[in-house]
């Protein structure tokens, strides 16, 4: 375990070819299908006359889907290739958009959202190990901005369904949209596949595949700390609307502003700290982001006026922002060289992360009430700075460590 901080000597240059454009646009189809995906659930539920119960059966067969593409996502890469792998993602997530667009009844729905979450997740875990490989040292910069691109844009994917709602086309097209996208990523990624195989996304068979053996233990630490930089996100997007609620009296409306702000501060947070990351320690900017997340949640625990509360939203989006594309890209760093068995491991652990932190939130507040309840999310973020400040992740890292 190190606790030496990463020395940047100087400015890593961001390679901005075609796989890197077409990874930025994988991480931006997959973004605007989550951001449209809440919406979309809840006419579909009315479309199709399901309880709520039924209704939440959707998030957690996404979730599914993501934990599922995790738990393979290793052995498919040791087996047919990286760069494949994240064709078979994109093929099964046009196969499930099909699905949930095209078929009108529960099950067909359902499983066309488990095939969307495995497929687009096991894309995704492919992107994320080969921007880390591909970048070198200016990995935590790509992924900061790639995912701030996504953030960006993933915001429109709601308003294209309501908008789609509104002329009387549905919510659909917004999906379609999507589906689209895929195909267009792949005829952009064209026959060249063997380029996303990288350094370590080789077939088992061939050289250059990823090593054998455990991971480092020093690669667990930063588990954990994904795990608590997902369910501090997930937490405050989820619950913010109650926190509204219960502290400034709001209504329905409480949900959307909440939501609008903390999702707004994380793409501006993504896009402006991106050039920060050329220049700064990322473990350094890492802890500064979770500060930042838990000065902006702070305001908005105290304060009792809308208004104080959404600029504290605003402000804990800000940090919340970069807490993702930094701690999957110091584990992947922390791996040494197993990078998409890191990368999938990663994914499992933001899918439960966004099930447990909070349904733990929701359970306490019927206990003691949302705003004690909250305090959970200051419990987070104080939990990974510690260990992100005892087990530090240098830039440097040699390809073998037992950290």
């Amino acid at each position: 375990m190190s606790n030496s901080s990463a020395v940047i000597p100087e400015r890593p240059t961001v390679l901005r070819d075609r796989p890197t454009w077409v990874s930025y646009a994988q991480i931006t189809a997959w973004g605007w299908f989550v951001y449209s995906f809440a919406p979309a659930v809840a006419l579909l539920r009315n479309e199709l006359e399901l309880s709520r119960t039924l209704e939440g059966l959707y998030s957690t067969a996404l979730a599914l889907g993501g934990i599922l593409a995790g738990v393979a996502a290793a052995r498919v890469v040791a087996l047919i290739g990286r760069g494949p792998v994240m064709r078979l993602g994109s093929v099964a997530a046009v196969v499930g958009l099909t699905l949930f667009v095209v078929t009108t009844s529960f099950a067909s729905t359902l499983l066309g959202v488990v095939l969307v979450g495995g497929g687009a997740t096991l894309a995704m875990i492919g992107v994320n190990a080969f921007l880390t490989e591909h970048q070198g040292p200016a990995a935590p910069r790509t992924m900061s901005e790639g995912n701030g691109i996504a953030t960006a844009v993933g915001l429109l994917g709601p308003l294209a369904v309501g908008t789609g709602v509104a002329i009387g086309w549905g919510w659909r097209p917004a999906f379609v949209a999507v589906l689209i996208a895929y195909v267009v990523i792949e005829l952009a990624r064209g026959r060249a596949l063997h380029l996303y195989d990288g350094t370590h996304g080789h077939r088992s068979a061939e050289p250059g595949h990823a090593p054998t053996g455990p991971l480092p233990r020093l690669y667990w630490y930063t588990w954990v700390v994904v795990i608590m930089c997902i369910g501090t996100e997930f937490c405050m997007t989820l619950w913010g609307s109650d926190l509204l609620r219960d502290r400034a009296g709001l209504g329905q409306a409480a949900a959307a502003a909440s939501i609008a702000t903390i999702v707004g501060g994380m793409a501006v947070g993504r896009l402006v700290g991106a050039p920060l990351l050329s220049t700064r320690d990322p473990e350094t900017v890492m802890i500064g982001a979770l500060v930042i997340a838990g000065v902006g949640f702070s305001l908005a625990w105290v304060a009792t006026s809308a208004a104080l509360i959404l600029i504290g939203f605003a402000v804990a989006g800000l940090g919340i922002g970069l807490l993702w594309p930094l701690g999957i890209s110091r584990a992947i760093r922390a791996s040494a060289g197993r990078n998409d068995r890191a990368s999938a491991l990663a994914s499992v652990a933001a899918a439960l992360a966004s099930g447990i932190a909070p349904f733990a939130l929701g359970a306490l507040a019927d206990r003691v009430g949302v705003h004690t309840a909250f305090l959970i999310v200051p419990t987070l973020i104080i939990a990974a700075i510690v260990l992100i400040h005892f087990a530090r992740v240098p830039l440097d890292l040699a390809e073998d460590p037992e950290a």
